[in-house]
């Protein structure tokens, strides 16, 4: 009997140094993403929650940041450190941040991408009623260009620009999507960015409040936009969509893509690739916007290199390597 009870507390013993190797065996990696509330921030959340599920060697945890340029200097530390994390974030401050444009100061190489996630459509709102008819009525207007860092701060500059309108030509104010609701509401402000999946919250609000517009992009300056900028792309807003959109109105889009560093371990990013493109249908029972999510369109938007985990689970289903 005595032999026995010992042979059970050898095997408790085991067991329980068993379990505890697992949880520390389980790596817990922050998931980067803009402000919580947001599109990109609901993604990182399901994201996170289906990895969970089907790789057992991490913890993913959603972080919610100061915005997309904050994301990729994240990314840069846990590089040097060799820390493991991914992140939600824009293609075209991720395509500035690995080649060290503005507002960056140094090159991000240790930028990799894993996968194309959704578009989003950059919409600048104004009242219906407003006189602001183009982008050329910018002139001595007030604009929320979203929060100082953002994404859509950062990408409302450059259309803006691309029409010709130099930054002393008009008062931006950087304002998050509640402000810009309120602002155009109460007449504070002239014309707000918001960008998103449609449909987005925020705009949904303020068109059931009033009718609004959305400014179109000239066609010509979208052409060129997206000629010379591989993370963007054009699509129409459709007539409808929002209480006061009238017309289709060509809009410039840019990619979410999930991304991480290229010192991230090589099997746990394959993992975590192939439960995304395995699992897509639970992702969009969590977020609808999910629906985006397509083996065809992995690398849409990317324009800096893939994560090696990214590329072997894309070469195993015949995606092109980027």
């Amino acid at each position: 009997m005595r032999g026995l009870r010992l042979c059970l507390l050898v095997l408790v013993m085991f067991s329980v140094i068993s379990s505890s190797d697992l949880v520390s065996a389980k790596e817990v990696v922050p998931v980067y993403t803009p402000g919580a509330g947001g599109t990109l921030y609901f993604q990182g959340s399901a994201l996170s929650k289906v990895v969970n599920k089907y790789v057992p060697e991490v913890q993913l945890m959603v972080e919610p940041t100061g915005g997309t340029a904050a994301i990729a200097r994240l990314i840069d530390q846990k590089y040097e450190k060799k820390q493991p994390v991914v992140a939600t974030c824009d293609s075209k401050n991720n395509d500035a941040a690995y080649r060290g444009k503005a507002p960056f100061t140094k090159e991000v190489k240790g930028l990799r991408a894993i996968t194309f996630l959704h578009g989003t459509g950059l919409n600048l709102v104004v009242d219906a009623k407003s006189p602001i008819k183009s982008y050329h009525d910018l002139k001595g207007k007030k604009v929320a260009m979203g929060a100082a860092g953002s994404g859509t701060a950062e990408i409302g500059m450059t259309v803006i620009a691309a029409h010709g309108i130099t930054r002393d030509m008009f008062k931006p104010l950087w304002l998050g999507y509640k402000e810009v609701v309120e602002g155009i509401q109460d007449g504070s402000i002239h014309a707000g960015f918001i960008s998103g999946v449609y449909p987005i919250p925020a705009m949904k609000e303020l068109s059931v409040r009033r009718k609004i517009r959305v400014i179109p992009v000239e066609s010509q300056v979208l052409k060129k936009l997206v000629a010379d900028n591989p993370y963007f792309y054009a699509e129409n807003l459709k007539a409808g969509c929002y209480n006061g959109v009238e017309a289709d109105t060509p809009l410039l889009f840019f990619g979410s893509i999930l991304v991480t560093h290229a010192a991230m371990d090589t099997e746990v990013v394959y993992k975590i690739t192939r439960a995304i493109f395995e699992h897509r249908d639970e992702l969009i029972e969590i977020h609808p916007v999910s629906k985006e999510i397509d083996i065809r369109t992995a690398t849409k938007t990317i324009t800096f290199p893939l994560h090696p985990g990214a590329e072997k689970y894309f070469k195993e289903v015949g995606t092109p390597k980027k």
